[in-house]
């Protein structure tokens, strides 16, 4: 390995002390800001081989129970705060969805949030939506997200079983730019959905975010029929199948949902760690 300092060269014999020595020196003293992009590997990023190699293959053995795991977030400190200050800042109209679920005093982590709303609004574009099934209202972040994602014509149905926090969704709607876009049903949304389905409607996405012991049954009820072809179901809080304390039920119903996808031969998927956890499943041709 040949080092580069400006018009200084040293040949290093792989293995050697002075290797590592070398390494660290280059690293400390600029930051690799004079290296190759080879050299700046070799020496300042060899620390990183492992926790990589750790995430370029997955196991195929299903277990029946989510590992233990003992944190109430995916990220390390800083990260999504980091994250959230790069991405693309809400509207004034997702802005007051967020003061009005916390002056009503509603749970606020219920909402998305920032990043997965600017995620979700350009899943949105990316997937080329037009009709966009929100199952799981709460005050309306994601429906509202979506819709700004949607073109004039796109249209948000989105499902709330509690009637008074779908009292506070609808009101947030009317006042949007959005609200020509978003329908809010109030009731069950197992029997919307078999509603919708009787009608003949389908929709380019299905987002999951209600009451997470009926995952199951949603998705089963989106690949009956609601879900248009080429379209996608996305899953919300599915890593909550960690984050979750162990013993609780939501969190082996999360995770026994996450095993039923990941052995339904008729979709592939993938688990995205966005806020809590994001799964896309898209349906085979």
């Amino acid at each position: 390995l040949l080092l580069t300092k400006g018009s200084k060269s040293k040949s290093i014999s792989p293995g050697s002390p002075s290797e590592k020595d070398s390494k660290i020196n280059v690293g400390a003293v600029d930051g690799g800001s004079n290296l190759s992009y080879q050299d700046w590997i070799q020496a300042c990023q060899q620390k990183r081989t492992t926790a990589h190699t750790e995430r370029l293959s997955s196991s195929k053995t299903s277990n029946n129970k989510p590992p233990p795991f003992n944190s109430d977030t995916l990220f390390l400190p800083m990260v999504e705060s980091y994250a959230t200050a790069q991405t693309t800042v809400a509207t004034v109209d997702v802005e007051r969805v967020v003061k009005e679920t916390e002056k009503s005093g509603m749970f606020a982590p219920c909402m998305v949030g920032q990043l997965e709303g600017q995620f979700l609004k350009m899943a949105a574009r990316l997937f080329s939506a037009k009709d966009i099934l929100d199952v799981g209202t709460f005050t309306g972040y994601s429906a509202m997200s979506f819709a700004e994602g949607l073109p004039r014509n796109g249209t948000v149905v989105t499902i709330e079983n509690d009637r008074k926090t779908a009292q506070i969704a609808n009101e947030l709607f009317e006042k949007s730019k959005q609200a020509i876009k978003i329908s809010l049903l109030i009731g069950s949304a197992t029997e919307h959905m078999q509603k919708l389905m009787d009608e003949g409607r389908q929709f380019d996405i299905i987002f999951l975010d209600a009451d997470k012991e009926n995952y199951k049954t949603y998705y089963d009820l989106a690949m009956k029929g609601l879900l248009r072809k080429g379209g996608v179901i996305m899953a919300d809080n599915t890593l909550c199948s960690l984050v979750y304390r162990e013993g609780d039920m939501r969190r082996q119903k999360l995770h026994e949902f996450n095993e039923y996808v990941r052995n339904d031969p008729r979709v592939e998927q993938v688990v995205l760690t966005v806020r809590e956890g994001i799964s896309i499943i898209r349906p085979l041709d």
